[in-house]
């Protein structure tokens, strides 16, 4: 398989999952600066707006984003950051539950540009991408950009640990949280 296949197919039980709730599709609150196509219907009293993921394409955006920060092209990174258009949602993983950074290939990945800033080394080097946080310990999930290798980043003892071979293996093991 692919990221991209193994999107589709996260994408389809994450639906299929939601679609066995009152709701029907999963919630956010909806924001302003989100390309507004991904809302379905109007926000309910609480500003709470149901959403659904929007498949995107291949992106010469992302892969001009990469040229400018001097990211080595991984087509793995590439068909995850530019296959959907989605809203941060939360996966469970391994006994661990992470909050799944959004993706919004629409507003030119404004908010990974501002994430990319923090995951810079001196040297100008983006080693890594950020790709959500453990909702327990509050640790970024990270692909390493050379090998595409998924790591949880403990910053303050500056260890990494492996928790997927692989962004394609990450993605297979998500379950959705509903």
């Amino acid at each position: 398989m692919s990221v991209k296949k193994e999107l589709d197919s996260f994408f389809e039980r994450f639906l299929g999952a939601y679609q066995k709730t009152e709701d029907g599709l999963p919630k956010r609150p909806r924001r302003k600066d989100v390309d507004q196509a991904i809302y379905v219907g109007n926000p309910d009293a609480s500003g709470w707006c149901k959403w659904k993921p929007i498949p995107h394409g291949q992106d010469e955006v992302f892969l001009e984003l990469l040229k400018t920060y001097g990211i080595e092209k991984n087509t793995d990174i590439v068909d995850y950051f530019s296959s959907y258009h989605f809203l941060g949602l939360d996966i469970r993983y391994n006994k661990k539950i992470i909050a799944v950074y959004g993706v919004d290939p629409r507003d030119e990945y404004r908010s990974l540009k501002q994430d990319m800033a923090s995951f810079t080394y001196p040297d100008g080097k983006i080693p890594y991408l950020p790709l959500g946080f453990d909702q327990r310990t509050g640790l970024d999930i990270v692909v390493e950009v050379k090998t595409g290798i998924v790591k949880i980043a403990n910053y303050e003892s500056g260890k990494m640990r492996k928790i997927a071979p692989s962004l394609e293996e990450f993605i297979r093991g998500w379950e959705p949280c509903v």
